[in-house]
This record gives C-alpha cells, structure tokens and sequence, in this order.
C-alpha cells in the first residue's frame, strides 16, 4: 500500500511540473493551424524490397545466405 501511496504523490508531484511548463510556455497563445489537406494513404503492402537492406535495430542484422 506505501509503494502506492508513493507512486500516486510522484504522480500528482509530475502533473504540478506539467502544469508549470506550461505556464511558462503559455501554450495557449500558439493556436493550432491545420492546413486541411488530406493525404491518401493505400491499404496495399509495401514492396518488399523497400526493406531489402533495412536491419532490425537493436536486434542486429539478419544474417543472408
């Protein structure tokens, strides 16, 4: 029950810290402008060759004949 106690006051702890940022960054006076453009994205695979040479990061490689 402590560890949630604990966990819960870091929470509130973290929110306050959020809140101040921002204050200071006054988000609201930056309104938010959307261009209304809208792009297609296809339901079709991608070819796979796009990935031929791609490695799988931090995994490594995978190894070819």
């Amino acid at each position: 029950m402590r560890r949630v106690l604990n966990d819960v006051e870091r929470i509130v702890n973290d929110i306050e810290l959020l809140d101040i940022d921002a204050a200071e960054l006054d988000l609201a006076s930056y309104p938010v402008q959307h261009s209304g453009e809208k792009i297609a994205v296809p339901d079709v695979g991608y070819d796979a060759t796009l990935w031929r040479d791609a490695d799988d990061e931090g995994i490594g490689g995978h190894r070819r004949p």
